[in-house]
Parts: C-alpha cells; structure tokens; sequence
C-alpha cells in the first residue's frame, strides 16, 4: 500500500487497452490513473480498434405482429411496439421476451446467474390467501411484461435467474432481497437506471416504483405490504444505499480542470485521453453529467454530441469541434451546426468509451483562434 491507499498495476502491451485501464481505475476503483508503460506513449489520437466485447445498444422500438391467439396490439396494422431497453416494457399482459431482443437490453447492464433464495414453504397462510395470490400474480405479470424478465424470469434469461426469479412459484416475492424490495416498492431511489416515459412505454412508469407499472398505487400497495410483512420500516428503506453503483457515483462526479493540451485547442481541434470513443460531448461548464438512456443521456446545456452506432468502431480524437466523422452522427444539435465556442469561456468535455464507461470529463477554457 501507498500512503494514501493501495497501487494496482495493469498489466500489458496492447495500447488499445489503456482507456479500459483507466476505466476500471477510476470508475470502478475510484482511484487516480497514472500512465505508464505504453499509456504513456505513442500517438495521443491512436487508431480505433476493432469493436469487440460487449457494446451498450442505443434503445430501439421493435414493432411485431401478436403471436398467434394473443389479441391485436395497440400499435400500426395491430403490431406489438416495445421499446428495446432495460426500463422498457411490451404491452399489458404479453411476455417482454416474445415482443424484443433480451440479448440487446443485456447490453446495456451487467447480467450474471446468482441462485435466487428459495420462497417459504407451503405452509405460508398466504398460499390461502385468494386476494393475496391474485395480487402477486399481477405483479409478477407486470415484471414478465418489462425488461426486468431478461434478468429475472428464468425461461427469458441466458442462463438462470439474476438473484430474484418471477417464476420460483407463487412465493416468488420472497426471492427479492430487503433492498431490493425497497427499491422496487420506491422506498429506495433508483433513478439513476433511467425510465422510459409512460406514454412511450405502453403504459408502464418507474418514475414512483422501481417496478415499472400501469397502476402505481396497486404495484405500491402490494409492495410496501410485502415490505412490512418482513418487518422493515421505512427507517429501514431510508439505509438502503441509491441503487444504481457506478451509475449513481457517475452523476455526483464533480469534474476538475482538464490536464494541458486536452480540451478544444485555438484552432479548433478536439483532444481527449483513454483512447477510442463512443460519445463525446461538449456542455456548458455547470451542466449536469450525462447519464444512461433514455431520460438521462442528453442533461440540459449540452452544445454537442456525437456518437457512433453499436457495430461501428469508436472515434479516434483530433478532430475539429463541430466536426461529424464518418459513421458518426451528431445528436446534438439535431438539426443544425454546433454553436461557436466562446473565448475564454470555460465548457466540460466528457467521453464515453461506452455508455458508463467515461474516460475523459473535465473542464478546458477555449483560448479562441
């Protein structure tokens, strides 16, 4: 250990694997990224790699006919239109699994397979419950409606329930844990995951619960019973950390002056470290940190962004501000040139080698030409 903590040395020569270096540095083990070796060497814009690994998948909408005996959907000629992303949800009473790809919502957050705790046995007096089990059969129809199934629900899953499974019986509620109960009942905050607004969700909001839903007070009311049953209190809830970890941590980051040389230059050109890129934005200097989609990405006083579709190799940086490279798209401005930087003024550069995966944020003054 160093006086003020641990050293953690990677390992390598492949340059390209510097910005994942710094990542896991600084998101993950929330230290301080010293190059050396071949980081701190060679060109400061180097050549993209190949996209390899696991790449965030920017939301989608996948329209598909109903599956055969399940009634026409809400959407045009009677097709089922669920967004493709982990807060989103298919229509009412249809398995999210059957109406979009799970394998592209995984993209977007960490899956593993961890056992669920087994549920209470059958001489729980709520298996004699008639109302009780018909609200837990509504719950657990909400949950198989939404993006929380391809974790969630074992028969959607890559390979077993993550930790908590809607089809571990008609009990399957005791297979939440406390927090996440919390968390699900909006006794716990959450918001940093992101939420797909209602209207666009086919009815479901995560605004109040963390289970996205049609009826808020109906998930609630369920929920906090659960919630009580265990004997928790709202003492209790309160405890529960902000779920969301890296994502959470990255929102309260407060950004530093960037190091000499990155930033936009007086003649325009555009530097950052760590390598390759997926999102690169320019935002006022008080703006808020970009976060996940679809409510989070874009904060208030972004004066560009660009970025690059999941299949294609990230940005290499050196080029001008305001400058869309091939491939790239600009989403901000949507329709019109990047506004002019202004001299002197101070502006926050922050990339993302992938979506919550930042390798450069921090605050440059534009010297203008």
């Amino acid at each position: 250990p160093d006086a003020d903590g641990y050293r953690l040395v990677s390992a390598g020569a492949d340059a390209a694997q510097c910005g994942a270096a710094r990542t896991g540095c600084e998101v993950f083990a929330r230290g301080a990224f010293a190059p050396a070796g071949v980081c701190a060497m060679g060109d400061v814009c180097p050549e993209p790699p190949e996209v390899t690994g696991n790449v965030f998948v920017q939301p989608y909408t996948d329209c598909r006919d109903p599956l055969p005996g399940e009634p026409a959907g809400a959407g045009p000629g009677g097709q089922v239109c669920t967004p493709v992303i982990v807060s989103g949800c298919t229509e009412p009473d249809r398995r999210y699994g059957d109406y979009a790809a799970c394998a592209d919502v995984l993209t977007q957050r960490p899956y593993g397979v961890v056992a669920a705790p087994a549920p209470a046995g059958d001489d729980d007096p709520r298996l004699q419950d008639a109302a009780w089990l018909a609200e837990s059969d509504w719950v657990k129809a909400q949950a198989e409606s939404c993006a929380c199934g391809c974790c969630h629900t074992t028969s959607m899953t890559r390979g077993g329930a993550s930790g908590w499974d809607t089809e571990a019986g008609p009990l399957w509620i005791d297979t939440v844990p406390d927090s996440g109960l919390a968390m699900l009942a909006g006794l716990a905050p959450s918001e940093s995951f992101g939420a797909v607004d209602a209207l666009a969700n086919n009815g479901f909001d995560r605004h109040v619960t963390g289970m996205p839903t049609t009826d808020v007070e109906r998930m609630q009311r369920f929920l906090l019973g659960e919630h009580a049953r265990r004997g928790l209190t709202a003492e209790d809830a309160a405890r529960v950390p902000p779920f969301g970890g890296p994502l959470h941590l990255q929102r309260l980051y407060e950004p530093t002056a960037c190091v000499e040389g990155v930033g936009v230059g007086p003649d325009g050109t555009l530097i950052w470290t760590g390598g390759a890129a997926r999102y690169v934005y320019v935002l006022e200097a008080d703006a808020e940190n970009p976060g996940v989609p679809p409510n989070l990405d874009v904060p208030e006083k972004t004066r560009w962004l660009i970025d690059v579709p999941s299949d294609a190799r990230g940005l290499a940086c050196g080029m001008a501000y305001g400058e869309v490279p091939e491939g790239a798209r600009q989403r901000v401005p949507a329709d019109d040139v990047a506004p002019a930087l202004t001299p002197g003024e101070t502006y926050y550069l922050y990339v993302l080698r992938d979506v919550g995966l930042p390798i450069t944020r921090c605050l440059f003054t534009y010297e203008g030409p």
